[in-house]
């Protein structure tokens, strides 16, 4: 067997979270806490400080993800979710464990994210690609596909400040698909698009995963979208990986505690396959 695209070895992403104080209500409160101030900060130091609280937004997370599967993430708001992707992305740096992916990376996180709002579609098409590595005879030859699958023709000189969330997300997702990315990682921003465009999207992660061989990520509430599009499903609660196994088993077990407003289990269950 290949070695995997993406290893996750105990993962773990901790967030002081900062408390903050009453406002000042005199000017003798100001002088005592400007006084204070030296204090306060020996005791975050050392870890002794009530006005942090410390929030694992990630603990203990292993998974791995072969070339051409197709994997959903699922899991409630605060789940861990889109942390898991940006640590994947190489967006923010992880606190524990280890994590190894094979191959070029394209991420569709957040709207905007990787393009410069002062420059037109043309111009972030093309800055894209080398932020990839890709040479420009290389996009070139690419080019016409992603203009025609994000159906931006008419605005491709027009600075994308200027384009609706919609346009934006056609042409990321365009750009992200079609530049040969052994790793296509993509959060619930499609969730901007139209549903024709949705349809579209999943059309195309199904075709670079099963033709081209490429690995995918895909993380969103839309329940019917991930069966639609994944073999297996990962499932996160409270930062932790509960769930990891075929997509219907998996969707099943979220689907009914979710239904009977149950806490879901922080131990890890390795669904059959």
């Amino acid at each position: 067997m290949s070695l995997p695209a993406i290893s996750v070895d105990r993962l773990g992403k901790l967030y002081q979270l900062i408390h903050e104080s009453q406002p000042h209500q005199s000017f003798r409160d100001l002088i005592t806490d400007f006084a204070a101030a030296p204090l306060r900060r020996l005791r975050q130091l050392q870890g002794r400080d009530e006005s942090l609280e410390a929030f694992w937004a990630l603990r203990d997370v292993s998974f791995a993800v072969h070339p051409g599967e197709v994997v959903g993430i699922v899991g409630r708001n605060g789940a861990g979710k889109s942390t898991l992707l940006k640590v994947l992305s190489r967006i923010v740096e992880p606190t524990e464990g280890k994590v190894r992916l094979r191959g070029r990376v394209a991420s569709l996180l957040e709207v905007g994210t990787g393009f410069h709002p002062e420059l037109s579609g043309r111009e972030n098409i093309y800055l894209n690609g080398s932020i990839q590595g890709m040479r420009k005879t290389e996009i070139d030859a690419k080019f016409d596909q992603i203009v025609a699958f994000a159906e931006v023709e008419q605005f491709l000189d027009t600075p994308v400040k200027r384009y609706s969330s919609g346009m934006f997300v056609r042409l990321a997702f365009a750009v992200a698909a079609h530049l040969d990315p052994e790793i296509l990682i993509v959060d619930e921003v499609l969730a901007v698009g139209d549903a024709q465009f949705q349809a579209k999207c999943l059309g195309r992660m199904k075709e670079v995963s099963g033709s081209a061989g490429r690995t995918v990520l895909f993380v969103s509430h839309n329940l019917a979208a991930v069966s639609a599009l994944c073999g297996r499903v990962v499932l996160l609660n409270k930062g932790r990986l509960v769930a990891d196994g075929p997509t219907a088993e998996v969707l099943s077990q979220y689907h009914s505690s979710y239904q009977r407003g149950e806490e879901l289990s922080t131990e890890t269950q390795s669904v059959p396959h």
